[in-house]
C-alpha cells in the first residue's frame, strides 16, 4: 500500500527523507518520488528546507543526542562521530523529534546549546559532546 496525498505531506512536512518514507510503506524511494510527481507536490517547500532546525534523537523514552542543521541532518548517520550512535540510526532505533525551525543558524545553534546543557543535567544527551555553557 502506497501513501496518500496527504499522509505524503504530513512525511515531508515532518522533513522525511524520501528513503524515510519508502520503508514505511515497504516500497522504493523511486516509487515516493513518482508519487510526489503524480500529486504535484513540492517537497522542498512542504520540508522548509531553507529552515535550521533543532532536532533530538531519542532512545528508550531517553534524549541521547540534540543536534542543529538543515533538515536533512537529524536522519543522516554517516556524519556522526560516535560509532554507537551512528550505528544505532543505521538500524533505525532513533526516534527523531524536530523541536524547532529557525531563519538563522546562530540563533538554532544557541537554542541547541541551551538544550544540551538541560539534558546533560538530566543525565541525558549522552551522545553530544560537552559544550561550553556560557
Amino acid at each position: 500500500m502506497y501513501p496518500t496525498k496527504e499522509k505524503l505531506i504530513q512525511h515531508l512536512s515532518n522533513k522525511m527523507e524520501n528513503q524515510d518514507i519508502a520503508k514505511i510503506y515497504g516500497t522504493s524511494f523511486q516509487k515516493i518520488i513518482q508519487l510526489i510527481k503524480k500529486h504535484k507536490l513540492n517537497p522542498d517547500d512542504l520540508r522548509k528546507i531553507n529552515k535550521y532546525v533543532v532536532y533530538e534523537h531519542w532512545l528508550d523514552g531517553e534524549v541521547i543526542y540534540v543536534g542543529s542543521g538543515l533538515w536533512y541532518r537529524c536522519r543522516r548517520y554517516t556524519n556522526r562521530r560516535n560509532s554507537e550512535h551512528k550505528q544505532l540510526m543505521k538500524e533505525g532505533k532513533i526516534i527523531y523529534n524536530i523541536i524547532a525551525e529557525y531563519e538563522n543558524e546562530g540563533v538554532a545553534r544557541d537554542y541547541e546549546v541551551n538544550l544540551i546543557k538541560y539534558y546533560k543535567q538530566l543525565g541525558q544527551a549522552k551522545f553530544n559532546k560537552k559544550v561550553n555553557y556560557t
